[in-house]
């Protein structure tokens, strides 16, 4: 089957509490609510990238149990083709868990369950019976399927999008594989050992990214924007101006807008922008993937963002 993009990633039962602020260690607090949310970074770009009108198949693994149902079915609600990820009996569904206060930060824990059951032979499978122009992908499940995806993709010609997160999950092995690396600023810390904070620092890094032998990096500063560097030229992308409510899947949401907008075009500051306002949106709204924003909202969000 042919497709736009292909997502290899995790696939998550998410338990999302929203709290004014976060309690004191060793503390009990009330909160304003707790919801289950379909996550996972793999399947949320995997549904932001369908939601804004991509062609997209999903490779990862759920467990046998009410979980994994639940998740195979809302992915299938969003219009991704799910015949390539597994269902194991090695191991449950992955669960995270979100604290979300009132200023729309998130801090998360959780266990990879399902996900770092996920094979070499498993993507091998998964890949024989698919076409993509593109290979989103992240750092979310085993390092034998992160990579064997990796190459797999490079030999069929596939455009490969790294998303290295979470940075405790990074692998650097997977860095000769891939021709976009989209970092958060905690994800470029530990890559390059360079604090970004600003514009100058975010050059520095993706300079230092860009020497690993990446062609292509896009360093995220959060609600600041995001460093562009292709080709040798940097640009800066700044974020759209909102009111941040919930942050969860911000990111996930940004790497599945840069794959969509890359396949209409290969300029990196363009797709950089197309994705600043899908996140910003996505940001405004309460909610996990039912808040990523259409396509037509994205385009009609006019304002130049490109500074």
């Amino acid at each position: 089957m042919k497709f736009d993009i292909v997502v290899v990633g995790s696939i998550n039962m998410d338990v999302v509490a929203s709290c004014e602020k976060y309690p004191q260690y060793g503390d009990t607090e009330f909160c304003h609510s707790i919801r289950m949310l379909p996550g996972g970074k793999g399947a949320n770009q995997a549904a932001s990238a369908a939601h804004l009108g991509k062609r997209v198949a999903m490779v990862g693994s759920v467990g046998k149990d009410s979980a994994g149902n639940q998740m195979l079915e809302n992915l299938r609600s969003k219009g991704v083709d799910v015949s390539g990820v597994i269902e194991t009996d090695k191991a449950g569904t992955g669960t995270f868990i979100a604290l979300v206060d009132e200023s729309g930060e998130n801090t998360m824990v959780g266990t990879k369950g399902a996900n770092d059951a996920l094979t070499e032979q498993d993507i091998e499978t998964a890949f024989s019976g698919l076409e993509a122009k593109i290979l989103l992908i992240q750092m979310e499940t085993s390092k034998e399927s992160i990579l064997a995806a990796m190459k797999l993709a490079k030999q069929r010609g596939m455009f490969v999008i790294l998303d290295p997160a979470p940075a405790g999950g990074i692998t650097p092995e997977a860095f000769q594989y891939a021709d976009l690396v989209l970092p958060n600023s905690q994800e470029t810390e530990a890559i390059t050992g360079i604090q970004v904070t600003d514009e100058e620092s975010a050059l520095m890094a993706a300079e230092k990214i860009r020497a690993l032998g990446i062609p292509n990096v896009i360093v995220k500063l959060g609600g600041k924007g995001s460093l562009v560097y292709q080709g040798g030229k940097a640009t800066f992308v700044r974020s759209i101006e909102v009111k941040a409510v919930d942050t969860v899947g911000a990111g996930d949401c940004y790497a599945g807008a840069i794959a969509d907008a890359l396949i209409d075009t290969n300029d990196l500051a363009e797709a950089a922008r197309f994705a600043s306002i899908a996140a910003g949106i996505k940001v405004s709204r309460t909610g996990g993937q039912d808040a990523i924003p259409t396509l037509k909202e994205v385009q009609n969000y006019s304002r130049p963002v490109i500074g």
